[in-house]
């Protein structure tokens, strides 16, 4: 069966009548492939485990296809992160890094911000916000990753940024030499009560020496 033809047998099989409407937000987005979301009403749409494994072996076919199906693997992941799966069932990773491949940033964004709009996704938001981050500093794009970083952290977010985002970031900086921004980063980190390990701080030090010496 073909790609398409795969998605949109998963598609019905899993939300046939699941009342698909058109959101505001997205309307608003600059990802076309995030056009339509999902709106519950008083019964809340659930996938099971058929559901669930059909969609993480189609995910990476969607992804990795010569004929550029990631809006399609976006629309059909958002769907079903919106039905609030439990953690860890649903396999991101190829999906996030197809994310960090695009030249922009418009439909990793969109994502977040419909996750953001939706509450029953709340428990998605800040993993897949944080493999953002993470991935987006793999690849060398800091700013990427940092204006992902400053939208977790936007007044009223319901992302939680944990210990190993703030240590992405810093080992990433600095191996990046900004060392500036890994100081920034390391600041709300403690702020927010988190302790800097060791080996963080020897490597922030490091940078920081190296820098000075070649003013």
């Amino acid at each position: 069966m073909k790609l398409l033809e795969q998605y949109n047998h998963l598609k019905a099989l899993t939300f046939q009548s699941r009342f698909i409407t058109n959101s505001p937000v997205l309307q608003r987005s600059t990802a076309p492939a995030l056009a339509a979301t999902v709106t519950f009403p008083d019964e809340k749409p659930t996938l099971t485990d058929e559901e669930i494994t059909k969609i993480n072996l189609l995910i990476p076919r969607l992804c990795l296809s010569n004929t550029n199906h990631l809006p399609t693997a976006i629309q059909l992941m958002t769907t079903a992160l919106l039905t609030n799966p439990p953690l860890q069932s649903l396999s991101l990773s190829i999906f996030i890094h197809s994310l960090t491949s695009e030249p922009d940033m418009a439909k990793p964004m969109s994502l977040l911000t419909v996750l953001r709009h939706n509450p029953s996704a709340h428990a998605h938001l800040s993993p897949t916000a944080s493999m953002l981050v993470s991935s987006y500093m793999r690849r060398k794009r800091p700013k990427e990753a940092l204006k992902v970083y400053h939208w977790m952290l936007r007044p009223g977010s319901a992302c939680k940024i944990g210990k190993d985002v703030y240590g992405v970031l810093v080992y990433g900086f600095c191996n990046l030499g900004l060392v500036l921004d890994s100081l920034k980063v390391m600041r709300d980190m403690v702020d927010e009560g988190l302790l800097p390990g060791n080996g963080l701080r020897r490597i922030v030090k490091k940078e920081f020496v190296v820098g000075s010496q070649s003013l």
